[in-house]
């Protein structure tokens, strides 16, 4: 339990740290603008995750939390990549860092992951320190850009791109909560046999369900104009929901119900198309 508070100080220290800057850069930025790439910075670590840990078991999250090290693993990645991460990336394209700064960010990774190993909180199997330094250096630059286009221009293709890591987040986050509480869980027999954890499997399917999902959102909430096919999205997901139940690959546990999982999906899909329509407007970025 002692290894879980360093993950919940680090991830509550993250949040404060964005709120403050958030309110700081208001003047210059529209608040909405930092939400939305904040989400969209946690879309894009969790797609780096996924492949890294999910896919590959690069390391392996201590969070002390439960017995199951993939539970472990998943509760470790939700902390830090849905506020850690996208946090360090608000401060550096909400004050425009250079490459200096980039430097001094990649350095204190590598620091924070060997206090994360010397206290036992993390463990690398084939990942390295240089593999950090890399993937730091090479992410934020392109960050950088990412959001100086975003806010110049904030219109097709970046406004798609942007939205489709927030929609990433906003339509896979129920799915690990509703896991690592024991509501439900996926499987899959050849999923199973490749991942050997019930835990690592059903992220695998789930996830793998989310980046579709994150498309059907952005293509008719975003990309097609008219009101009506806004509404598909409301029933893609109690559909393909319903599918999986049918053909047990959602296992519902005792206790808990479908319904419930469909409208806790539903709440999040008409977030999504709620923040969709108030956001990232052109013209609605800069404060003068």
């Amino acid at each position: 339990m002692q290894n879980l508070l360093w993950y919940i100080y680090l991830a509550l220290g993250s949040l404060v740290i964005t709120a403050i800057i958030i309110y700081k850069k208001r003047s210059s930025y529209n608040p909405s603008t930092l939400c939305i790439f904040y989400l969209a910075a946690a879309g894009s670590a969790w797609v780096g995750e996924f492949f890294v840990l999910g896919l590959f078991n690069a390391y392996v999250y201590n969070t002390g939390l439960f017995s199951d090290p993939w539970a472990q693993n998943l509760l470790g990645h939700l902390l830090l990549n849905t506020t850690l991460y996208p946090t360090i990336t608000i401060i550096m394209v909400a004050f425009s860092l250079g490459y200096g700064w980039v430097l001094f960010v990649s350095a204190f990774f590598i620091f924070l992951e060997y206090i994360f190993i010397k206290f036992q909180l993390y463990e690398q199997y084939w990942w390295r320190y240089y593999m950090t330094a890399f993937v730091v250096f090479t992410y934020l630059p392109i960050c950088h850009k990412w959001f100086n286009k975003l806010v110049k221009n904030c219109s097709g293709f970046i406004r798609y791109f942007t939205l489709y890591f927030s929609a990433l987040v906003i339509a896979h986050i129920p799915a690990p909560i509703l896991l690592l509480s024991g509501k439900q869980y996926y499987q899959l027999s050849y999923i199973n046999n490749f991942a050997g954890n019930l835990y690592k499997s059903s992220i695998i399917i789930a996830f793998s369900y989310s980046l579709i999902e994150a498309f059907i959102l952005v293509l008719f909430t975003c990309i097609l104009k008219k009101w009506y096919w806004k509404i598909i999205p409301l029933f893609v997901s109690p559909i393909a929901n319903g599918i999986f139940a049918k053909m047990n690959i959602l296992i519902i546990k005792d206790g808990w119900d479908l319904f419930y999982t469909l409208i806790i999906y539903e709440i999040f899909i008409i977030a999504f198309i709620l923040i969709e329509k108030y956001t990232l407007k052109t013209g609605f970025h800069k404060q003068h």
